[in-house]
C-alpha cells in the first residue's frame, strides 16, 4: 500500500525531475572535493600517509595555566593524541577513561594520588580507571593517546 501525498508535501514527478536535471549544465567539481565530502561522512579527516605537527603550531587554552595541542584526532579509531601543558600549581580532577589512555611525561613532573611521574616516566591506564586529582607543583608537559571522548575540551 503505497501513502498518499499530503497537500503540505511536495511532489516531483519522474518526468519533470528528469527534465529539471537535464537543463542544469553539467559542473567539474573542484579537486578534493571528493576526499573532503568522504571526510565529512566519516566525521573526520582522512588521514594522510604521514601527518606532521611543527613545534611552532599554535597551543589553545583550555583554561588559565592549561593548553593543549592536537597532534592527530583519528574518529575511525576514535582515538586522539595531543599535548597537555600545565602551568606550576594547576589542579586536574578525578577522571576515568572511555578506553586505553597512554600518557609519557615529556618535561616536568605531576602527581596523581600516591603516583609520582617525572619526565621520562610513561604511564598507561585501562578503560574504566579513574585517575585520582592530578597537581603539578612546578608544571609538565605529557602527550596523551586517549578515546576521542575523553579530555572533552580537547578536540580538533
Amino acid at each position: 500500500m503505497s501513502k498518499q501525498p499530503t497537500q503540505d508535501e511536495a511532489v516531483i514527478y519522474p518526468q519533470l525531475l528528469g527534465d529539471l536535471l537535464e537543463a542544469v549544465p553539467p559542473q567539474t567539481p573542484p579537486p578534493g572535493l571528493r576526499a573532503k565530502i568522504l571526510a565529512r561522512a566519516l566525521g573526520s579527516r582522512v588521514l594522510a600517509d604521514f601527518i606532521t605537527v611543527r613545534n611552532d603550531a599554535s597551543w589553545r587554552e583550555l583554561f588559565p595555566g592549561l593548553e593543549f595541542k592536537m597532534l592527530m584526532f583519528d574518529a575511525p579509531s576514535s582515538t586522539k593524541s595531543f599535548l597537555l601543558r600545565a602551568a606550576p600549581g594547576i589542579r586536574l580532577p578525578a577522571h576515568g577513561h572511555s578506553m586505553l589512555e597512554e600518557c609519557l611525561v615529556l618535561q616536568g613532573e605531576f602527581s596523581m594520588g600516591d603516583l609520582h611521574l617525572r619526565a621520562g616516566d610513561f604511564h598507561c591506564a585501562a578503560a574504566g580507571v579513574v585517575h585520582d586529582e592530578a597537581y603539578t607543583a612546578n608544571g609538565v608537559m605529557v602527550y596523551i593517546r586517549s578515546g576521542t571522548d575523553d579530555y572533552p575540551g580537547i578536540n580538533p
